[in-house]
């Protein structure tokens, strides 16, 4: 399967550009560019650049579904495997994220959602001690019910400050822990859908 590219989307669950999960995952993508060019390519999805109204249950909400929801949902379509950095807010996930995500996932008329099938790898870091121990667990069941395939063994990056380097890059310990444990197996994931969905 060397021959096969697959087509990775990389999100942070803050919308603040600069924020230690905007540069996690945008050091990921571009790590995975660096360590596995051949095999994947790696897209950031800026949550900043999306802009979408708090949700609100409906019967409609299909027909309604502001553009660029319907435009990141089917990059989502598009896609074949997602690495996910997410904040933790009094422990759970990001309020922009889970309006997002609640977006995404409106059904559709074959009750599908973008996430089916999809492997999704999730990362995080907070400010406090447990990294994103009690957060994870709430979004990956979230994304479980709505059809995901989380790999299991996601990452937990310890506290925010202790990420970055004096120059800003992403220490090296927590590169080879993202490839080791997320990004290999994420890519192994969406080979295994390529071949399964040519």
């Amino acid at each position: 399967m060397a021959d096969i590219v697959i087509d990775l989307l990389f999100l942070s669950g803050s919308s603040h550009i600069g924020s230690a999960h905007w540069r996690l995952a945008t050091a990921a993508a571009a790590l995975t560019s660096r360590a596995f060019g051949s095999e994947a390519t790696a897209t950031v999805i800026d949550l900043s650049d999306v802009d979408l109204p708090n949700f609100s249950e409906s019967d409609g909400v299909a027909q309604t579904m502001p553009s660029d929801a319907v435009t990141l949902r089917n990059r989502l379509l598009q896609a074949n495997g997602v690495f996910m950095s997410s904040d933790e807010y009094t422990g759970t996930y990001s309020a922009v994220l889970k309006n997002t995500i609640r977006w995404l996932s409106a059904l559709d008329a074959e009750g599908e959602t973008p996430f089916r099938g999809l492997p999704v790898v999730l990362c995080g870091a907070s400010s406090r001690g447990t990294g994103a121990l009690r957060g994870q667990p709430a979004l990956a069941q979230l994304l479980t019910e709505l059809g995901a395939h989380v790999i299991s063994q996601h990452l937990e990056m310890g506290t925010a400050a202790g990420l970055f380097d004096e120059q800003g890059r992403l220490r090296q310990r927590f590169e080879r822990q993202l490839v080791e444990n997320g990004l290999f197996q994420l890519i192994e994931a969406g080979k295994n859908i390529r071949v399964s969905n040519p």
